[in-house]
């Protein structure tokens, strides 16, 4: 099972169908084509047979990883003074 979590909707799809898996949408709905992947059922660890159904639950706005990671701020810097 490939762990397609953090992929765009149709690379996800794309990779799973490569599997030989069929990608859904949750409650029975079609496979999605847009937004990124936030969540799959079965996991991208767990095993499946081949045909089986993967449900991929996606949300639309930017990959997680497009966000700009601001490091916390440190005590150092709470206890510099202005010289």
């Amino acid at each position: 099972m490939p762990d397609v979590v953090g992929l765009g909707a149709d690379d996800a799809c794309a990779i799973v169908r490569r599997a030989g898996l069929v990608p859904a949408g949750p409650e029975g709905m079609p496979a999605p084509e847009d937004g990124v992947v936030v969540a799959q059922a079965p996991i991208g660890t767990a095993g499946a047979e081949q045909g089986a159904t993967v449900v991929l639950i996606t949300q639309h706005g930017r990959r997680p990883s497009d966000d700009p990671i601001t490091p916390p701020p440190t005590e150092e810097a709470d206890t510099l003074q202005p010289a």
